[in-house]
């Protein structure tokens, strides 16, 4: 029998950081949408990383696929570019190797798509004691998906100095007015850790641009060149839900803000170095 195309392919970025993966795809296990695949983009880890990556492959309900390229600086964009070549789904769904998704993650990305828009979620940053207090086994048992006990615990993390923060990020809200009344149909941009857009326009793009060797705009870059395009962003706050694991924080690349300025001033639509120059 064939293998069925899945609805849905998620791009998972990852570097040197293989418990966190571990719970990453832990909350991929319980989600409610059964039909994705994970295209893992990883940017040189080390042998950690695979052992992972193994372990849950023969765990998994849906396909993992490891890329991998040799450790030569922060070099995303390129190995981004070479999972989104491999996806199969029609929707791809980005995410980043340190933020768990909600259960129900995949399924409303999928409900959110139409020909017109680009789909922008936001994220719970979580404390480091919280953080710590996670684990694979505890995220596969529901800990972030929304049941009371886990809100519990995260409202009182989030009342303390230096808690988790947001915690109206925490919980879904799918009816339309609470979501009017409350702003959540508002969204100013997209973080490239929890967003989607369909293949066909980010293939049109021609993916990410690997001019950006450094952290930082690789995403906004996307961004403005789907917006060149003809798109518009939709929001997916208190829909797509997902939690940032703590860790210390990382310092954007300046030469990154040039590149940016001259995608804002020229409108191109186009990567400079785009996903034919991935392989």
């Amino acid at each position: 029998m064939p293998t069925p195309v899945p609805r849905a392919s998620l791009i998972l970025a990852t570097y040197q950081a293989p418990e966190a993966l571990a719970m990453v795809l832990s909350g991929l296990l319980t989600q409610s949408e059964r039909s994705f695949e994970v295209q893992l983009a990883d940017d040189g880890s080390d042998a950690r990383t695979k052992a992972v990556v193994a372990a849950y492959q023969k765990r998994a309900f849906f396909p993992i696929h490891h890329f991998w390229q040799e450790n030569q600086g922060f070099r995303k964009s390129r190995i981004l570019n070479q999972s989104i070549l491999a996806a199969k789904g029609q929707t791809l769904i980005f995410l980043d190797g340190d933020c768990v998704p909600h259960k129900e993650f995949v399924a409303q990305h999928l409900a959110l798509q139409d020909k017109h828009h680009y789909i922008a979620g936001r994220r719970v940053d979580l404390s480091k004691d919280f953080t710590q207090k996670l684990s694979p086994e505890k995220i596969e048992a529901g800990a972030l998906n929304g049941t009371l006990g886990g809100l519990f615990h995260l409202l009182r993390d989030s009342l303390r100095k230096g808690g988790s923060k947001p915690f109206h990020r925490a919980y879904l809200v799918r009816n339309p007015i609470l979501r009017k009344v409350a702003g959540l149909e508002r969204v100013v941009d997209l973080k490239g850790c929890n967003f989607s857009v369909s293949r066909e326009h980010l293939l049109v793009i021609d993916g990410f641009d690997e001019s950006y060797e450094g952290y930082g705009r690789e995403d906004t870059d996307v961004e403005l060149r789907l917006q060149n395009l003809g798109l518009k962003i939709k929001s997916a706050k208190n829909l797509c839900l997902q939690f940032h694991l703590w860790h210390e924080p990382r310092a954007f690349t300046p030469a990154n803000e040039d590149l940016l300025d001259e995608v804002k001033r020229t409108k191109r639509v186009k990567a400079r170095k785009g996903m034919g120059a991935a392989g």
